[in-house]
């Protein structure tokens, strides 16, 4: 975590979201850990960071967050580090309204989560489906007053796009007219950037990312989410990576950088994000 917020505060990267899966099963101690280290580490480097629960999964959600929130998460909000919108604690719960069978919470208990929260002070993002704003392909129908219940709304796209042309539609058929609707509404908009899969050799050494920053910033936005930070189990993370496969184990399965043929720094993509970032102004 120390190395994670030093390179945060070296490449200008202001915000790390804290994924917190269901704490009440056999992974809830190291997540409780993790909060801690987290903590430290964002106040040593002055950076910022904020609880971000993934409800993936999590059958008895609606009650067991607010109670993990209460006893546990809460008392992180008194760190200087913490992340404030509107002087509000900030909170995003991702995973409400996706139509699979891993998130079949009804709307009314979605929004009964989101409206807690907000009682409880706390400015609340919602990690949402893609196609949120109609209810469509990867959103379930009948979740509008759900997603217009949030302060902020950040739609998911990792698996949705792989290429800059891909990219250029989405721009149009989903993030301008979801700013919109944001607008509309009084909500916050937080559009998804991800650097590509590099198992799916979907980088073009930078391009694809750099691209998304162009359409997300030439619509105004005032914050990016980035997917991921250090997911190198899925091939997307922005942490350090190795430069060439003279620096990946033998027989590992895994690409470095220069898969397409282009050099690549190792903290390349730490460089754009920041570089992103300062591109918004």
């Amino acid at each position: 975590m120390d190395a994670h917020f030093l390179w945060m505060q070296q490449y200008g990267i202001d915000t790390a979201a804290l994924q917190r899966f269901n704490p009440n099963g056999s992974e809830g101690p190291t997540r409780d850990a993790m909060a801690q280290k987290v903590r430290g580490a964002a106040e040593a480097y002055g950076r910022r960071f904020y609880v971000m629960y993934d409800v993936s999964g999590w059958t008895a959600m609606q009650s067991e967050i607010k109670t993990d929130w209460t006893n546990k998460m809460s008392a992180h909000t008194q760190s200087s580090a913490y992340a404030l919108q509107n002087g509000k604690p900030v909170v995003c719960i991702w995973g409400f309204g996706f139509n699979d069978d891993k998130h079949a919470f009804s709307a009314d208990a979605c929004l009964d989560v989101i409206n807690w929260f907000k009682g409880q002070g706390c400015y609340v993002i919602g990690g949402v489906p893609t196609w949120w704003r109609t209810g469509t392909g990867d959103s379930r129908a009948g979740f509008a007053d759900v997603y217009h219940a949030l302060n902020m709304i950040s739609p998911w796209m990792v698996g949705r796009i792989g290429n800059a042309s891909d990219a250029d539609n989405f721009y149009t058929q989903a993030t301008v007219p979801d700013l919109a609707d944001c607008a509309a509404h009084g909500i916050d908009y937080q559009p998804c950037v991800l650097p590509g899969d590099v198992a799916e050799r979907q980088r073009v050494h930078g391009d694809f990312m750099w691209r998304q920053f162009y359409n997300m910033v030439r619509t105004g936005v005032q914050g990016i989410y980035i997917s991921m930070y250090d997911e190198y189990n899925e091939g997307n993370q922005i942490a350090k990576t190795a430069e060439s496969q003279e620096w990946v184990p033998t027989d590992s399965g895994l690409l470095a950088l220069d898969e397409d043929g282009t050099a690549c720094s190792s903290d390349y993509y730490l460089r754009l994000t920041g570089d992103g970032g300062h591109a918004q102004g």
